[in-house]
């Protein structure tokens, strides 16, 4: 009697529950081109994660919505590189974000060239089973996770299409019908020939890879010079492409009124618009940072409804790092967070971290490194002038830098001095300590390339000039 008291509670428990999934009228978004449909079969979320708990996300115009069309306007933080810095790709690290730094959405950043890149070096079996962690850890924790590739030094996203489309249509049948998951396509086209016809034909490409597999998730597309034109996105927008979003960066000590106005230009576009990178230092991550600069982005962004995503989750000696170099991924606190780290959480959280910090003990971390002794033969200096362009009278001139080590020591500590033919300022800069003086530029190790090893070729340091006409080396 007990045994068949037992079965038909169980098959009355099933048949509730077969009721309580099916989906109502009221739950499907009836909003036209982002409407969302209905629920596939395949659920890819964990038992026992939060993902349950997150709501489909779709834009309609300029706005990002949840699943009853109310606004939604996501913050966040974005790893470093997971190629190069794959312990805080972490739950752990993911949860103290949530909870004490009033994240919602985590970004990874899976480079395709340099660092280990998917498409160059790189193990792909590896960095797919980072990404999957990721995505583990950043639901199990109840929040988004943005699934990016992030190209850079490869500045045309064109130039490993097929890699991207396969890369794409793999996690995206992986991970149908998960509302956590959101994709980004290319993390900042750059490059003289870098057009945005180039980016949206590249983009048409690995979406339809997306859509054959999830008709729903939300994507989101670069524009070109380093997600800073997205006025030419808005003069062209891509047709078809479902529930997506237009991404822009921003460094606030660089980046003033001028990308500010872009901005807002965009937005009147109607442009639907997230910010998938931001901080407030100098556009090559370091530099001082520009708190008020800063402070009148987050205000623009909050005016107009825009998510923002800060970089970086790192313990890097470098001042775009939430955390203080030796910050234990497993464990960190209050105390290891750094200058540009307290200023996040107050923004996000109105929280003042010195009133916080003390309650957590002050575990501390060390920031002694080993001293390198350097070589004692020159580097090979190879500069290109890589992309031009003119804005409000200025002209602005990218060039990158080769710096090959032909010796059999390792070179520490380096400087070269570069002359051109024009008096020039820095306009931005990446990888290196680089300052300008007259015509005379000049490119000191940064914390990134401190040492050159014997043999290596270091390729990713660059800077953008700006001055009164055209300038080329001497």
């Amino acid at each position: 009697m007990n045994h068949l008291r037992l079965i038909a509670s169980f098959l009355l428990a099933l048949a509730l529950c077969a009721c309580a999934s099916s989906p109502s009228a009221s739950q499907k978004a009836d909003d036209g081109h982002t409407a969302q449909s209905d629920p596939v079969e395949t659920d890819t979320r964990k038992p026992g994660t939060e993902s349950a708990s997150l709501s489909p996300l779709h834009a309609d115009g300029t706005q990002l919505l949840d699943d009853q069309n109310q606004p939604v306007v996501l913050q966040g933080y974005g790893t470093f590189g997971i190629n190069s810095k794959p312990e805080f790709v972490n739950e752990n690290t993911f949860r103290f974000l949530k909870e004490e730094m009033g994240s919602q959405v985590i970004r990874l950043a899976m480079y395709t060239a340099e660092s280990n890149g998917y498409c160059t070096s790189g193990s792909q079996d590896e960095l797919e089973t980072l990404i999957d962690k990721g995505v583990q850890a950043a639901t199990a924790t109840g929040q988004y996770v943005i699934i990016d590739w992030h190209i850079l030094s490869d500045g045309n996203p064109a130039q490993y299409q097929g890699q991207a489309k396969d890369f794409f249509g793999t996690v995206s049948r992986k991970y149908t019908g998960n509302p956590a998951v959101i994709y980004e396509l290319c993390n900042e086209p750059n490059g003289r020939d870098v057009t945005w016809p180039v980016v949206k034909s590249y983009a048409e490409a690995v979406i339809q890879e997306i859509r054959a597999n999830d008709k729903n998730a939300l994507i989101l597309v670069g524009t070109p010079q380093w997600d800073q034109a997205e006025t030419e996105a808005g003069k062209d927008l891509l047709k078809d492409a479902g529930n997506m979003m237009y991404t822009v960066h921003f460094y606030a000590a660089t980046h003033k009124d001028q990308q500010r106005q872009d901005l807002s230009t965009a937005y009147e576009q109607k442009l639907p618009m997230f910010v998938s990178e931001f901080g407030i230092t100098e556009a090559s991550g370091n530099g001082a940072l520009d708190e008020q600069s800063g402070r009148t982005w987050i205000d623009l962004l909050d005016q107009d409804k825009i998510s923002r995503v800060a970089w970086a989750i790192s313990d890097k000696d470098e001042a775009s790092s939430i955390f203080k170099p030796g910050t234990d991924p497993d464990s960190p606190s209050l105390s290891d967070l750094t200058e540009w780290g307290q200023w996040l959480r107050k923004v996000y959280t109105g929280k003042d971290t010195d009133d916080d910090k003390d309650s957590q003990g002050t575990s501390g971390s060390s920031e002694e490194t080993a001293e390198l002794k350097s070589g004692d033969n020159e580097l090979e200096v190879s500069l290109k002038q890589s992309n031009t362009w003119q804005s409000d009278g200025m002209t602005f001139t990218q060039f990158d830098l080769t710096l090959t080590n032909h010796s059999d020591q390792p070179v520490t500590g380096w400087s070269e001095a570069l002359q051109f033919t024009k008096d020039v300022t820095i306009n931005q800069s990446w990888n290196g300590e680089i300052s300008a003086s007259g015509s005379s530029v000049t490119v000191k190790a940064g914390q990134y390339h401190t040492t050159i090893q014997a043999g290596e070729s270091v390729t990713d340091i660059g800077f953008i000039v700006k001055s009164d006409g055209v300038v080329e080396q001497k």
